[in-house]
């Protein structure tokens, strides 16, 4: 049995999430691939994944797993793959890694961010939001500074409708407010993340911009554990899993190619 390790890319607006879903006539990412996989290797295809994004949130670099015993080369595979997928959903690299490797519980880090527009844009329409308010940068990151660390951040989770969260602790390494051509970009890593939790922060930033929180309320708001204290959500179009992060140990063992089959030398 091989273990193949997928780097998937998706426009989330016509999906309702990752995960297949039991409903009728609902579209998920899982679905959509596991479908093409399992025609293409002839066998029933289930597909682990580093993070179950919800419905229309994109992804650049979410990352999934299976095992096959079947021993169609990865360069044909990523051809099969590039041509019977629907244009919303690509496989940008295809990788055999060792048979430990899970992509949900061998991640050390995951990495988001959220798109937001300083005016409104037909362009970035499905992929950004505009808030109608405009953040300050340098002000922002300050406010932020304090949640760099190990936090419990219930504060800024929502309630799952599947599941419950064991703990609320997550360890961030990164949160930043960028500037990019059409606005700013949250750019956020951490080795996991609660449900809604980047789009509550997101929600939050926006609620300082409007005056409705204070500034320097974040270390309040992340010790009471209160969601109520919270901003409210962002919408999901403007969030995108960009980059899973595993250990060494988790490279590729095997055969490793580009969403085009072709070769890629580490």
């Amino acid at each position: 049995m091989r273990n193949v390790r997928l780097i998937v890319e998706y426009d989330g607006g016509n999906f309702h999430g990752w995960q297949a879903q039991t409903l009728p006539a609902v579209r998920t990412v899982q679905e959509e691939l596991e479908a093409v996989l399992s025609r293409v290797l002839r066998e029933d295809v289930k597909l682990a994944v580093a993070g179950r994004t919800d419905t229309g949130v994109h992804a650049r670099g979410q990352v999934a797993n299976f095992r096959t015993a079947s021993d169609l080369p990865l360069s044909r595979l990523a051809r099969a793959l590039a041509g019977l997928l629907p244009s919303d959903v690509s496989v940008r690299a295809l990788a055999e890694v060792p048979p430990s490797f899970h992509a949900r519980h061998s991640a050390i880090e995951r990495r988001y961010l959220y798109r937001l527009l300083d005016a409104p844009s037909a362009t970035w329409t499905r992929r950004a939001w505009w808030p109608w308010a405009r953040l300050d940068v340098a002000a922002m990151n300050g406010h932020y500074a304090p949640l760099v660390g190990e936090h419990d951040f219930r504060a800024f989770a929502g309630r799952a409708p599947s599941q419950e969260e064991a703990h609320g602790r997550c360890r961030v390494s990164r949160v930043e407010f960028v500037r990019w051509e059409e606005g700013v970009l949250f750019v956020i890593h951490a080795n996991r993340f609660l449900y809604h939790m980047v789009r509550n922060l997101v929600g939050t930033a926006i609620a300082i911009a409007r005056g409705r929180i204070e500034p320097d309320a974040l270390p309040a708001i992340l010790a009471a554990g209160d969601r109520r204290r919270a901003g409210p959500t962002a919408p999901a179009v403007g969030l995108s899993l960009e980059e899973v992060v595993y250990p060494p140990h988790c490279a590729p063992s095997g055969e490793s190619v580009d969403g085009w089959g072709r070769e890629v030398v580490s």
